[in-house]
């Protein structure tokens, strides 16, 4: 979305423009309530958009319209909690009451006792208000409503195109069948690798990882990014053919786990999540395609607050049934905010710095849990490996979330590991010896379908794309062709 100094400039000329023409219309038709009430309803957005500048410091978009609508009223109530400061309450209190005031004002304007001249002015006015309503039409508000438009669109064509991608996959399109065994795929949340120990940081946040990273049966990547900040844009492409680098039609886009049901794999999906937001976004369309589905957090989308803290999931493991070939998908809760929220009372291990206490409590309890998941499943007759990446990362000390519109390069920084069985690598040396040469090259996490897919040896036809395959040993490691944000910003620029 466009957010450069013609584009604010535009919108204040609309802004002005759009509130002069409510506020006449308001007041030479006051004796109509329902003209009143849609005058409102017009000026509302306006208002909103300058409520957010102010309470946030910066333009709304795209991004966090679409991050609210696939909130709900707690997790709103904890991201104001955590990243608004209360001085902005009063900010966002008088923006939320300026459209009540504006419409009782201009109802206390009386043409009746203006005389000729005022008439002339008035008409004038309202030419002029027009006219910028007209020349500002290309704002930050129409963009943004376009724009989002367009998402939900491509959203809810891919979940109308699911029948199609299938019949496409089994009729149309050639793939391997893999080799057999359990892989498992974990998706971290809002985890920033520069506060886990195993990346470098000074607090021991992750003493499981850092015992590890160097092991033989791990490839542990010190450059992984992700593709935007939110965790629906992530997997969307996280978990499909689409990425930044291609053309491939969204609602088109085969998922990693109809690949894998094609393939003839069974399919597993446990999540910490709540299953259901406001719409059906990609992420639940694939969820919804596994053979069995666990989902612990019964909430179903009416608040954020987990019944069960992550560890929970490994007994999830022992409720699946098992089979010799297997994709198991789990989705954390991780270190979603608010951070005091993701972790038991005995994982209160650090104090001090308030500002990254809680954050760095759950990264500790996240790291246990991985553990405790990675001991089970590593002691299955047929596991070959396990995935872990987060969808994005999070900017505790700057108090910003990862709100795409307060972006900072930060807030992509994602840890990227893959733990193998002895087998695996006894049975993929060329493939481990490629994985352990990638280790400090670039990644971004809508490349993980691709992973995926590569380490269970499924290649599809017309769609496996060896370049974006960091397995391979043709994979384009080329820095300068990374991106974030959709393709909209390079990785590490701000």
């Amino acid at each position: 979305m466009p957010s450069n100094s013609l584009d604010i400039i535009k919108y204040i000329i609309f802004s002005a423009g759009i509130s002069n023409i409510l506020v006449l219309l308001t007041s030479a038709l006051k004796k109509f309530a329902v003209v009143r009430f849609i005058c409102l309803l017009l000026i509302t957005p306006v208002i909103i958009v300058w409520g957010y500048y102010f309470s946030a410091s910066t333009w709304l978009n795209t991004d966090a319209v679409l991050a609210i609508m696939q909130t709900n009223f707690a997790e709103a109530k904890e991201y104001l909690a955590d990243y608004l400061p209360l001085k902005y309450y009063a900010v966002l209190i008088i923006f939320v009451i300026a459209p009540y005031w504006l419409s009782k004002t201009a109802n206390k304007l009386s043409f009746a006792e203006t005389g000729k001249k005022i008439y002339i002015l008035l008409v004038i006015t309202l030419i002029f208000s027009m006219f910028a309503v007209y020349k500002g039409k290309g704002n930050l508000l129409t963009y943004i409503a376009k724009d989002t438009y367009i998402y939900l669109q491509r959203y809810d064509d891919f979940n109308k195109y699911r029948e199609e991608r299938k019949q496409n996959i089994n009729k149309n399109i050639s793939l391997t069948d893999g080799k057999a065994g359990i892989y498992v795929l974990v998706i971290g949340e809002s985890q920033n690798k520069n506060y886990m120990s195993a990346y470098g940081y000074v607090r021991p946040t992750t003493p499981w990882l850092n015992n590890i990273k160097n092991n033989e049966n791990v490839a542990f990547f010190s450059n992984a990014h992700s593709c935007h900040t939110h965790t629906v844009p992530v997997l969307t492409y996280a978990l499909t053919a689409k990425n930044q680098y291609n053309n491939i039609d969204l609602a088109k886009a085969i998922s990693v786990v109809e690949a894998a049901e094609a393939a003839g794999f069974d399919t597993v999906w446990l999540s910490n999540q709540v299953k259901y937001g406001f719409w059906d976004t990609p992420t639940t369309v694939i969820a919804a395609e596994a053979n069995q589905q666990q989902w612990i957090n019964n909430n179903a989308g009416e608040i954020t607050k987990t019944d069960y803290y992550d560890l929970k999931l490994a007994d999830s493991l022992d409720k699946i049934k098992y089979s010799g070939k297997m994709l198991i998908v789990i989705h954390l809760m991780g270190n979603h905010g608010s951070y005091s929220e993701r972790y038991p009372a005995e994982f209160n291990k650090f104090t001090g710095d308030k500002d990254v206490d809680d954050y760095d409590n759950s990264i500790l309890y996240n790291d246990y849990v991985v553990e405790n998941l990675y001991k089970k499943l590593s002691g299955l007759k047929n596991f070959k490996c396990m995935v872990y990446f987060a969808d994005h990362a999070d900017a505790p000390r700057q108090h910003l979330g990862h709100d795409a519109s307060r972006y900072i390069p930060e807030m992509t920084d994602i840890p990227f590991y893959i733990c193998f069985s002895d087998n695996y690598i006894q049975e993929n040396r060329d493939k481990i010896a490629v994985l352990k040469q990638a280790q400090d090259k670039y990644f971004t996490n809508d490349l993980i379908f691709n992973t995926v897919l590569s380490l269970m040896d499924i290649k599809i036809n017309d769609i496996y794309e060896p370049e974006n395959d960091i397995a391979s040993p043709q994979y384009d490691f080329n820095p300068e062709r990374f991106r974030t944000l959709y393709g909209k910003k390079r990785i590490g620029e701000k």
